[in-house]
């Protein structure tokens, strides 16, 4: 009986003082994705309040390889009406194809009876980034037979370019003497407001075939030039031949609301993507970066309207 009173001392003691440890977890819905995609890192903090202060982590913007594209609020956890666990889910994309390892992070915990303190830190996590799959079920073409170098005098091609110049020299000169003076018409200036105009634009889009890979990308070179329709009109700048690295530096500065530079930031360089290198996203994709454009739209009126009252 002695021997399995003190088990069961032992063996309670062991679990509270493991209880009483802090645990880290680090949780990953995905450890492959496509250039441009997103993937979510859940943190999760088991603790006691009552035996310890916590620091939180804090991921910056920007990582190497990766960008912080939305982070949800921290979690509370209660047992028995007491403290035991914080949690939070960070959105990241990257735009650099390869084999990269997402670092850990330090999570601090200072213990209320004591000066040690404790330093967990989270998982680190590798990431693929790859671009769509490349196309292999397409029939390959014979190789063509070798053909004699044609030898030509071009001189026939000097005598044409020179011929086309003149002309050209003759035709600017005739139409500057024969043109008449006009006066200046200002240029039309839309009746709709820059949100109506938007809204009425980024409707047109579904005319666009998001099956067809040319139209895609008609699509979101479209999307992209409305967005800065629209901020060139709402805020009388010219945004329509900044970097989208300007234009999210201006956002940032102008609006408080970091949510406005977060959903702009996915929808630019989203597109981008499809623009520049050449990726074709699914159709759903798309359609969902066009709501991303729209709410943020939505936010800036609503900024907008605030700073009005």
């Amino acid at each position: 009986m002695w021997r399995i009173l003190l088990t069961v001392v032992i063996s309670c003691l062991a679990f509270l003082l493991s209880a009483a440890q802090p645990v880290v977890k680090t949780i990953i819905d995905k450890n492959e994705i496509l250039i441009g995609q997103q993937f979510t890192v859940k943190i999760e903090a088991g603790f006691s309040g009552d035996d310890y202060y916590i620091k939180w982590i804090s991921i910056p913007d920007s990582i190497q390889h990766f960008e912080l594209v939305e982070k949800s609020k921290i979690d509370s956890v209660f047992t028995h009406q007491k403290l035991s666990g914080l949690s939070q889910i960070f959105t990241i994309t990257s735009f650099d194809s390869g084999k990269w390892t997402f670092p850990s992070f330090n999570i601090n915990f200072s213990p209320v009876k004591d000066d040690t303190t404790l330093n967990i830190f989270t998982d680190s996590l590798p990431i693929t980034v790859s671009y769509s799959v490349a196309d292999t079920t397409s029939t390959l073409k014979d190789i063509k037979a070798i053909r004699e170098v044609e030898v030509f005098n071009p001189l026939w091609y000097w005598v044409a370019g020179l011929l086309l110049f003149l002309l050209i020299v003759f035709s600017i000169v005739w139409w500057y003497r024969r043109r008449k003076k006009k006066p200046n018409v200002q240029a039309l200036i839309s009746k709709l407001s820059p949100y109506e105009e938007a809204m009425q634009e980024l409707g047109k889009l579904k005319g666009f075939n998001l099956s067809i890979p040319k139209e895609v990308q008609q699509y979101h070179t479209r999307l992209i030039e409305i967005f800065r329709q629209y901020l060139s009109r709402k805020e009388n700048t010219d945004y329509l031949n900044k970097t989208t690295s300007d234009i999210l530096i201006s956002l940032k500065n102008n609006y408080l609301d970091k949510e406005v530079v977060s959903k702009s930031a996915t929808a630019l360089r989203f597109s981008n993507a499809v623009k520049f290198a050449k990726y074709i996203p699914p159709v759903a994709d798309s359609e969902a970066n066009q709501q991303i454009i729209k709410d943020t739209i939505h936010l800036i009126e609503l900024n907008a309207t605030k700073n009005k009252l």
